[in-house]
């Protein structure tokens, strides 16, 4: 079983402060041979997206640069700042074959089971 390590929606911000953090909104999947995770993170640099799997917890981070916009600004609402967010995925994946792909703000993550604790189908034998 797959858990979060915080809620499903974190609060929008109103404005942006300096040194925000935020939970990016993810989906997952269990397709049997793997788990995969799509998560959002729009802004965030490629080269600074970061993914670990250690001791059965799978961690995300990247970073946002801050946003330089033109001229005064009179309003300001949409938030910026890293993501960061980490899931309990328990033992029986094989770390090394974890992979992970970004683009257009969007992080797709898959981890593949131990082919020892896959799913799999048992054929049913007739006499």
């Amino acid at each position: 079983m797959v858990t979060s390590n915080g809620p499903a929606t974190p609060p929008a911000p109103t404005a942006a402060e300096p040194g925000l953090t935020f939970q990016p909104n993810v989906d997952i999947c269990d397709l049997g041979a793997e788990v995969l995770l799509v998560c959002d993170v729009p802004g965030a640099q490629p080269d600074r997206v970061d993914v670990t799997f250690e001791d059965g917890v799978l961690a995300v981070q990247a970073a946002v640069p801050p946003r330089e916009l033109p001229g005064a600004v009179l309003r300001r609402e949409y938030g910026i700042g890293d993501y960061r967010r980490s899931f309990r995925l328990g033992e029986g994946f094989d770390a090394s074959l974890i992979t992970a792909d970004y683009r257009r703000g969007v992080l797709t993550i898959r981890v593949p089971r131990l082919a020892a604790v896959r799913p799999r189908k048992v054929a049913v034998r007739t006499a």
